[in-house]
């Protein structure tokens, strides 16, 4: 039992890191425009993810997986618009050229505020699960001081 309150977090981490970078590059791929604030919300869909597969019971392990997750998933976000834009098709991103370009432009795809949306992903992935863990916790002490 142990076990599946860090497995499934995680696997949801992971699978919230692939959707939050994959709806970014459908975000750029449809404006034009790289909007920063779309990875300070794979951070807090990240945090979200774990907090409710923890079942609010959270650690600093959950919190980790959080930050850890939020940051795959920008990676991922970047490196599916490099993929989308430079071959100009969704299928680009499983280009081994495409694996290339991004490496050798890797420092050119962040830029100071990228870096300034990538610290409010990482804060927001940390501090949210503990956020609604909190809230629920609250609730419970009311009912039980009432008694």
């Amino acid at each position: 039992m142990e076990g599946n309150k860090i497995v499934l977090p995680i696997l949801g981490a992971l699978l919230a890191a692939v959707v939050g970078g994959a709806a970014w590059a459908a975000i750029v791929a449809l404006t034009n425009y790289e909007l920063g604030i779309v990875a300070w919300a794979v951070g807090g869909l990240a945090g979200f993810t774990v907090a409710k597969l923890a079942n609010k019971q959270i650690s600093a392990a959950h919190q980790v997986i959080a930050v850890i997750a939020s940051l795959i998933g920008i990676l991922l976000g970047k490196y599916f618009t490099v993929g989308y834009l430079y071959t100009e098709s969704i299928s680009g991103i499983f280009d081994s050229e495409v694996m290339t370009v991004f490496k050798e432009n890797f420092s050119e795809l962040f830029k100071a505020m990228d870096i300034v949306f990538i610290v409010l992903a990482v804060a927001t992935a940390w501090q949210l699960p503990r956020k609604l863990a909190n809230k629920a916790t609250p609730a419970a002490d009311t009912t039980q001081a009432a008694e």
